[in-house]
């Protein structure tokens, strides 16, 4: 998965703007940014770059990851990130 991030995003970069942790979870949002530049070899960020070549745009989106920690290791992971917002940024999906 990562090297097909690198693929598409070879200037991709993960600015951290808060932590929080409490009990056993810990949450992270961040601003992910990069400028879409090959196609992945794997279905990445929702499966809809593999159709479409490079487009050269800049985009810059949120992502939310709540981790569980149990015996100082991840033990679980969600996230939630803005891939509709991703899209339209890169132009794949028309802006509402």
């Amino acid at each position: 998965m990562l090297a097909s991030l690198h693929t598409a995003f070879p200037d991709r970069e993960y600015r951290i703007e808060d932590i929080i942790a409490e009990g056993d979870k810990v949450v992270c949002r961040l601003l992910v940014s990069g400028t879409h530049q090959g196609v992945p070899a794997i279905p990445i960020e929702g499966g809809m770059l593999n159709t479409h070549p490079p487009t050269g745009k800049p985009y810059q989106v949120q992502h939310i990851h709540i981790f569980r920690m149990a015996n100082g290791r991840i033990a679980e992971h969600w996230a939630t990130r803005d891939d509709l917002g991703l899209m339209q940024q890169l132009g794949i999906v028309a802006a509402a």
